[in-house]
């Protein structure tokens, strides 16, 4: 605030900010000089001039009484003007580049894998939260199974886990999180531990399971049933999550229609096995 304000300004304030002033009564003791205040100064209004007449005025002003007045110009016929209305330009469109598509979400499951027999090997999504959740219900379920595709099973099997993403593992930030990555760390986990392309059937219980062993880009549905493997040896069996069918008994019965090839695969595979040795004999 720049200048001097008045007292009741002043006033004004301490009163806004709750501050109660007090005067003294009488003069205090070394007290300053009186303040000059402001106060508002009456000026005199301005005497009106004497009113002049119209004939007073035109000779104040050095013009004649009687002036006469020019005659208005013709006015030309005016033309119709025509009106361009301007055509719409609609805005262009712009193109959505890979920038302003949003990143999809990083997907996050949990896989246990394990190794009932030489030729076999099992992968069953689990839920991602949580740890040790492959029960003793989850390995009687699966052992009821491999009995019915006709293949062996250790009563105790090691249980092996694979949770994506790696955050846990501090590679957060130096890779990448997309499908494929995930696609890619799954089979290089499966390969180097338990040796993904020596196993002759590799059953994939859940969709976490089948997309991110098999195919990412393709949903759970395609890929169920029986389909090459790796190579011409190798099979992959795809079906519900082992959880699901412990919630839903009734999904058995797709199970059984899913894994049911293989026992003709089997019957076919022993066929010609046979076949193979009868010709080496002779």
């Amino acid at each position: 605030m720049t200048g001097r304000i008045t007292e009741q300004t002043r006033q004004d304030y301490l009163d806004a900010m709750g501050i109660q002033t007090w005067f003294p009564r009488t003069v205090l003791p070394n007290a300053l000089p009186h303040r000059d205040f402001d106060f508002p100064e009456t000026t005199p209004e301005p005497e009106e001039a004497p009113g002049l007449s119209a004939r007073e005025a035109m000779l104040a002003l050095g013009l004649p009484e009687h002036q006469e007045q020019p005659a208005p110009a013709p006015v030309a016929p005016t033309r119709p003007t025509l009106v361009v209305t301007p055509e719409k330009t609609e805005p262009p469109v712009r193109e959505t580049t890979k920038k302003d598509k949003p990143a999809p979400a990083t997907s996050q499951f949990r896989l246990v894998t394990l190794a009932p027999n030489d030729e076999c090997l099992v992968i069953a999504e689990m839920p991602h939260s949580g740890l040790n959740q492959f029960s003793r219900f989850h390995t009687r379920l699966l052992n009821d199974i491999l009995r019915a595709i006709q293949h062996s099973s250790h009563p105790e099997l090691p249980v092996s886990e694979f949770v994506w993403p790696l955050g846990n593992m501090g590679l957060i930030g130096q890779m990448d999180q997309d499908d494929s990555s995930a696609a890619d760390a799954v089979c290089a986990y499966l390969s180097n531990q338990f040796g993904l392309a020596r196993r002759k059937l590799v059953l994939l219980f859940g969709p976490a399971a089948a997309r991110f062993v098999i195919d990412p880009e393709r949903s759970f549905e395609e890929l169920r049933g029986v389909q090459p493997g790796m190579h011409a040896e190798q099979h992959f069996a795809v079906s519900h999550g082992l959880n699901e069918l412990m919630k839903l008994p009734s999904l058995k019965a797709d199970v059984w229609t899913d894994l049911k090839p293989l026992l003709t695969l089997q019957k076919s595979a022993a066929k010609t096995s046979a076949s193979k040795h009868s010709t080496e004999k002779n």
